[in-house]
């Protein structure tokens, strides 16, 4: 069942109370007389290469910054904006996911590890820690299962089951590489740690890799938490039975934290946990088919067109991911204006004072855009990207989606100065506020 849309007439004024905060609302008119000013040096850049941009002043309406607008363009991580919305839109705060151990009920030594979709499920102990906040156990669970059995009572056999989701694999379209690097795991319903080889951030032995087979990974790390009475216990995937009985259960941190985690640090492997979880919500297949479905729902929530929307992930690794600028920006738009479906949303973002994906940015001359800024960041090969809201000097509040991408056969292409040439671009911006005279 979709929950119902967050319209209350109070929670609407808190959002606008908090968007104005933040936003400067109470501040300056967006009108207010001043001689022009253009960003004509910064969009000159060649580092730029093909350059895709829109940027509105969100009070006014008037357009500051237009180029190929309407094109579509490879994203990269600009698209987590979109699977990041839609679980704003449609998961509840506390939404949590639960993993859980059952029993069989024909052979008490055959046990079940459920998962639920939980991607940070951590084998961590003692002081260890990994990327993601105050996780569920397996330590926890291990202890809530062995209350069960009689020490005397040995496990004999761990059934992993990952049917949580409907699909659990790779994305064919993410690059070979990508696969082996440890930009995204396999996505499945069971995994520890996000499937890292060594999630331990402690540890000198750190390794963001990913194992082939989550679940079977999973079964191994709880035998070993299960200790001596599961030593010798196999492990394999397979289907809970419904004969079976429920011993134990974990629940996760709210889905808040991880959009929150998400967004700031540009997660892959979370984005596509998230997206399925938002899938399950709307009565979806949980696979990547239904990325595209998933966010077409939340738009027309919106009102706001889908046209030039290709969506093979919900991360915005796959190469062939495609969106233009103006739907990044009216969707930045409707959570800039206070749009109570997307109460809160712009807090996941980075700013350059948070963790994340913004904390080498903005330096130098730019630093002036520090505590002004919410964005989200984006790079695969050959494309540089960055979308979010901006308060200007003037309090004027600017929505912007801007792409910087290489396009060989017109001679432009991107390079190690293109991230630069972005927050340029936007310091620019924060300069001018409403006085900017569209390109």
């Amino acid at each position: 069942m979709v929950p119902k849309p967050k319209t209350s007439s109070m929670r609407a004024a808190a959002v606008l109370a908090s968007a104005s905060l933040f936003l400067g609302l109470t501040g300056a008119s967006a009108n207010a007389a001043g001689t022009s000013c253009t960003a004509n040096a910064q969009l000159a850049s060649k580092s730029l290469g093909k350059f895709y941009g829109f940027a509105y002043d969100v009070q006014t309406g008037k357009s500051l910054i237009s180029a190929n607008v309407d094109e579509q363009t490879p994203s990269a991580s600009v698209l987590k904006v979109l699977t990041g919305a839609a679980a704003t839109m449609f998961l509840w705060p506390n939404y949590r996911a639960t993993t859980s151990v059952y029993r069989s009920a024909t052979n008490p030594g055959v046990i079940y590890l459920v998962g639920g979709g939980d991607h940070t499920l951590s084998a961590m102990t003692g002081k260890s820690y990994t990327t993601y906040k105050h996780p569920a156990k397996l330590a926890q669970l291990a202890a809530k299962v062995l209350k069960k059995f009689s020490p005397e009572q040995k496990i004999t056999k761990i059934i992993v089951d990952e049917s949580f989701f409907d699909e659990n694999t790779f994305n064919s379209k993410w690059k070979t590489s990508d696969r082996i690097n440890g930009y995204n795991a396999p996505i499945s319903a069971l995994m520890v740690d996000a499937d890292r080889v060594n999630g331990d951030l402690t540890s000198t032995n750190y390794s963001g890799f990913r194992y082939i087979n989550p679940a079977v990974h999973a079964g191994r790390m709880f035998q070993i938490a299960l200790g001596a009475g599961a030593s010798k216990a196999k492990v394999a995937l397979g289907v809970t039975p419904s004969s079976a009985e429920s011993i134990a259960s974990v629940s996760s941190q709210p889905v808040s934290v991880w959009i929150d985690h998400a967004l700031k640090v540009s997660d892959n492997t979370e984005t596509e946990i998230i997206a399925r979880h938002v899938m399950k919500v709307l009565g979806l297949s949980t696979s990547f088919a239904s990325v595209q479905p998933m966010v077409e729902t939340m738009l027309d929530s919106l009102g706001i067109s889908s046209k030039g929307l290709v969506m093979y992930d919900a991360s915005g690794l796959a190469q062939d991911d495609r969106v233009t600028p103006r739907l990044i920006v009216r969707l930045l738009g409707e959570a800039a204006k206070g749009n109570p479906q997307l109460n809160g949303f712009l807090d996941y973002f980075a700013t350059t004072s948070s963790m994340g994906t913004l904390t080498s940015r903005f330096k130098g001359a730019n630093a002036e855009v520090a505590g002004s800024l919410r964005a989200k960041t984006g790079f695969i090969p050959g494309l540089s990207s960055m979308a979010g809201v901006l308060t200007a000097k003037d309090k004027s509040v600017i929505a912007f989606a801007f792409f910087a991408r290489t396009v060989a056969k017109e001679n432009k292409f991107i390079d190690y100065n293109t991230r630069a040439s972005i927050d340029s671009l936007v310091a620019r911006m924060w300069q001018c506020g409403a006085r900017m005279e569209r390109n």
